[in-house]
């Protein structure tokens, strides 16, 4: 009988320790990657079981907001409701303010410049438009004497005022200027400011609903405008194209009524320009655009005008329109039959031929011819027309080689003053 023997290791034979070593090894990786397989599978398994318990926690969470969001809108609906009739006065009262702040607005600016004028000096033009950066004026006076002074003090009442032109008028001057008005901003109290939420997860922003016309609020705007152009008496034209426009001419027994000037919810004065004409009226136009048309960036929420504010507007037009009534300069015209200005009576004809100095005559298409006579005595020019009286002589003829008074029988001519020697006829 074979019988087989497995040799010991010995000091000779290192086979068995080898094989051994081989065996160890192999229990060993054996051992480790099980234990990795065991590992990964507990972690998959977590993993699995914590992904299921945020979705659960996911789902929970947004359907506690959704309750808690229909519970505040349910509130917000019946607050909003409880306050309806409160909001609605409160929009009404914020409208009608910002309604006659913009009606008052280009008036305010206009007095300030009438109140700036001196007696000798008189506004011949006005313009007042919003631009993207402010409000442009651009204005016309002509006056007599010395007008440095006037423009240094116009320079610390508008900072940003330069002159477009300056050239001589008559015996006077004329010059034309203009300036921009930059709104200052509002200090709004906080107290009236919402807080705008940060931005973050959930974060929620409930606003009213938008309210409906309300009372006091204008449906037609273009019938309120015609019902308050109306108080200009004669004369009015309204020019219906992108927005209205209204042309007119007051007298200026009229002028003090342009403030405050007509205005509608929904509209918004983008020009004025008043414009002095030769038969003592002011032609004024004025054009509106609605919201919808245009959104200039100087428009900013203002509160209407004090009382005392209104009649300071008031009063400075006012007497700005006495003495444009009563003063006597060169763009001025008289009624016919009307004296023109108080002369020295003179004993003959020969005396007033000899006070009296024949400058020129104009005469534009349209209108009646103009003379321009100068008193001597006094250094005054007088613009005068056909009908009008000096010292009680009429204005009979005028032409361009001189002008003739006549008196009953009598008959002055004064003929046109030849500065180079020579006149042509």
């Amino acid at each position: 009988m074979l019988v087989w023997y497995r040799p010991k290791p010995n000091e000779v034979n290192f086979l068995p320790w080898l094989e051994h070593y081989i065996e160890w090894r192999r229990r060993k990786r054996l051992f480790l990657y099980s234990s990795a397989l065991v590992v990964i599978m507990f972690g998959l398994a977590a993993f699995g079981l914590l992904y299921f318990n945020l979705l659960q926690l996911q789902a929970n969470v947004q359907r506690q907001v959704l309750e808690e969001l229909e519970q505040l809108r349910a509130q917000q609906q019946r607050l909003w409701s409880d306050s309806l009739e409160r909001r609605l006065i409160e929009r009404d009262w914020a409208m009608q303010a910002q309604q006659e702040f913009n009606a008052w607005l280009p008036m305010q600016e206009l007095s300030r410049l009438l109140m700036m004028l001196e007696p000798q000096q008189q506004l011949v033009s006005w313009q007042w438009q919003p631009t993207n950066s402010g409000q442009q004026v651009v204005f016309t006076v002509m006056g007599h004497g010395q007008w440095q002074r006037w423009w240094q003090d116009a320079l610390k009442v508008w900072p940003s005022i330069h002159m477009e032109a300056l050239g001589p008028e008559g015996d006077g001057w004329k010059f034309e200027a203009r300036y921009l008005l930059v709104p200052k901003p509002l200090s709004v109290p906080s107290d009236n400011v919402a807080a705008v939420p940060a931005s973050q997860s959930f974060a929620l922003q409930l606003t009213p609903q938008p309210l409906s016309v309300g009372i006091g609020v204008e449906v037609e705007p273009i019938a309120s405008m015609i019902r308050q152009v109306a108080k200009y008496g004669q004369g009015v034209e309204v020019v219906r194209g992108q927005g209205m426009q209204i042309k007119m001419r007051l007298d200026f027994t009229q002028w003090a009524s342009l403030a405050p000037l007509p205005s509608a919810s929904g509209w918004r004065l983008q020009g004025l320009s008043i414009q002095q004409t030769p038969t003592r009226q002011w032609q004024v136009s004025m054009q509106w655009l609605s919201d919808s048309d245009i959104l200039p960036s100087y428009y900013m929420l203002r509160l209407a005008p004090t009382a005392a504010v209104k009649t300071k507007i008031h009063r400075s037009m006012q007497n700005y329109a006495q003495a444009f009534q009563t003063e006597t300069l060169p763009t001025q015209t008289a009624p016919a039959q009307k004296l023109l200005v108080k002369i020295n009576p003179v004993p003959d004809k020969l005396q007033l031929a000899n006070s009296l100095q024949f400058i020129g005559h104009s005469q534009q298409q349209g209108h009646v011819p103009v003379a321009w006579i100068k008193s001597l005595p006094s250094g005054r020019l007088l613009r005068a027309e056909v009908g009008h009286q000096i010292d009680g002589w009429c204005v009979s003829f005028i032409g361009a080689q001189g002008v003739h008074l006549t008196q009953g029988q009598q008959v002055i001519i004064l003929e046109r003053r030849c500065l180079a020697g020579v006149c042509r006829k």
